[in-house]
């Protein structure tokens, strides 16, 4: 089998009725191989779901694993965005559910990072892509695939201090990822701080927070420029006290002012 062919082309990727990537057609014998075991490891931290399928005289259920994108870098799979489609149906009444979440896979060397993704927009960006990759890179902020619903999306405005780096460019200031202005994030915004991206509903108290030392601890911003930024945000939201916000998609809009902290904190 030829190798696969990472460059933007003009047609989409095969894709099956759901979405999923035909992965035999695109990848060669050892990526496969390469997929799996990245897919094995990822069930095994109990974050992805293991596959199944049980079955009796009143009912069926099985969870199903579809692989919507690979990263391939230098030849070797690097990452992938995963669906995890289960389906329930009573024989006797005849009644069904079907319920669909969505994973990154990144691997760095022997650690895996894993986020579950926004569910209702990564079907339609799935099949708006034509090179391999390019769903994993919207995923991680490096480029946009759009999302031809149909329909508007709600978005608002929010205030994020983020950290501005040796190079200039705008990041986390406690991870370190990159929030490139313009470029949607996207994660699963979830309760106890379990998912999402942060923000303030308004200015003064994103730099309120932040002078006192209730966003960052100390041990976190102590050296770094902040940089309070315009944001743009959508999706699942989660509150949490005095005005903070998780959102399962957020983008910058505009760097607005430096941020410093008050001494003592």
């Amino acid at each position: 089998m030829k190798s696969i062919q990472t460059s933007t082309t003009t047609a989409a990727l095969p894709r099956d009725e759901y979405g999923a990537l035909y992965a035999s057609q695109v990848l060669s014998t050892e990526q496969q191989l390469q997929l799996k075991k990245l897919l094995d490891k990822a069930v095994a931290t109990g974050i992805v779901p293991q596959p199944f399928i049980t079955s009796s005289k009143k009912e069926i259920d099985c969870l199903n694993l579809d692989i919507f994108d690979v990263m391939v870098f230098r030849g070797k799979v690097k990452g992938l965005v995963v669906q995890a489609r289960s389906f329930w149906k009573n024989i006797r009444k005849g009644y069904t559910r079907i319920q669909k979440s969505y994973f990154l896979v990144m691997r760095s060397g022997k650690k895996l990072d894993i986020k579950e993704l926004e569910k209702s927009t990564c079907v339609k960006r799935a099949k708006n892509t034509a090179a391999l990759g390019q769903l994993v890179n919207h995923y991680l902020g490096k480029t946009t695939v759009t999302c031809n619903s149909g329909a508007k999306v709600a978005t608002w405005t929010g205030y994020k201090v983020l950290a501005r780096s040796d190079k200039g460019s705008l990041v986390s200031a406690f991870d370190g990822s990159a929030y490139v202005p313009g470029i949607w994030r996207e994660e699963t915004a979830m309760t106890d701080h379990g998912g999402g991206f942060y923000y303030y509903g308004a200015k003064e108290l994103a730099i309120s927070a932040t002078r006192r030392g209730a966003t960052f601890a100390k041990s976190v911003s102590e050296g770094k420029s902040l940089v309070l930024c315009k944001v743009e945000c959508s999706g699942k939201q989660v509150g949490y006290t005095a005005g903070k916000w998780a959102a399962s998609r957020l983008r910058v809009i505009e760097e607005l002012e430096v941020v410093a902290l008050d001494e003592g904190t």
